[in-house]
């Protein structure tokens, strides 16, 4: 298990965290577990105790989930370990999936003669004799599964998830099973990265090195779920100002995970780690 491995799991659960669809109801989510109202925010300001404790709550409680997402990921990447090549090359495709819908750019009309532009540039880079026959091959299959997967309207079933939210209120060890429920049901907008890194977690040799990764994506959102809860009245005005950064948050992760995907596909992630001594 690779440093470069741990940090892509962290980055990717922290651009889950400033996702558009994430970050704006996080005080409603902290409300929600807590049972604090926006008229006690106002009026106390400052580090909220009660706040932070139902926060942490809810932190472990979807780490716990993850981290067993993790294990069991990795086992069952075990048991298929005879095609891991194959499902790898294809998960790849998966996870580039992943990271357009996280962009948001399958939302634009044109995208599948972007998606037949992308094609014959690989093909042009090809007959150039800029990559070889496997990397021609690699980048096609991934661009045939995104076609795959956008055709059937996997993105449209992902978008519609988006507008999903939670509502209600819980306390105490409810925060608990709150975040378990919300690992199992993950968020609309966390399911692509989440499931893009339980994906390379299959890949990995053992379930210690699976439950890693997913441990480290569960600090990427658990630590500044912390902060928020902690720093509730600063947080509210945190999500005002950095709402004009969201299309730069729907970039950067979209282009982690079609970078991620590709390397992948191509297996050269993992000459990546051997390299920085995996």
């Amino acid at each position: 298990m690779s440093e470069v491995s741990l940090f892509i799991a962290f980055t990717a659960g922290l651009l889950s965290f400033l996702s558009p669809c994430v970050l704006p109801i996080i005080p409603g989510y902290i409300s929600y577990i807590s049972g604090i109202g926006a008229q006690e925010v106002k009026e106390k300001g400052g580090f909220s105790k009660k706040a932070f404790m139902a926060s942490l709550l809810f932190v472990v409680g979807f780490s716990i989930v993850f981290t067993l997402m993790g294990a069991t990921a990795t086992g069952i990447g075990g048991l298929l370990r005879e095609y891991q090549d194959h499902i790898a090359k294809v998960g790849g495709g998966i996870v580039v999936f992943f990271g357009l819908h996280f962009a948001g750019v399958m939302l634009r009309p044109s995208f599948l003669k972007e998606l037949a532009g992308v094609s014959a540039l690989i093909l042009a880079f090809f007959f150039l004799g800029i990559i070889s026959q496997k990397t021609l091959f690699d980048l096609l299959g991934i661009v045939l599964v995104v076609a795959f997967l956008y055709l059937f309207g996997l993105h449209e079933v992902l978008y519609r998830q988006m507008r999903k939210e939670m509502k209600g209120s819980v306390s105490g060890l409810g925060a608990l099973a709150v975040g378990m429920l919300f690992a199992f049901g993950w968020s609309p907008c966390i399911g692509p990265v989440l499931g893009s890194i339980l994906l390379y977690a299959s890949q990995q040799e053992t379930a210690l090195q699976g439950a890693s990764l997913l441990f480290a994506y569960s600090m990427g959102m658990g630590i500044p779920f912390l902060i928020a809860g902690g720093l509730l009245s600063a947080f509210l005005g945190f999500v005002r100002s950095f709402g004009r950064f969201f299309g730069v948050v729907e970039v950067v992760g979209g282009l982690l995970l079609i970078l991620l995907g590709v390397l992948l596909t191509t297996g050269k992630l993992a000459e990546i780690s051997l390299l920085l001594g995996a």
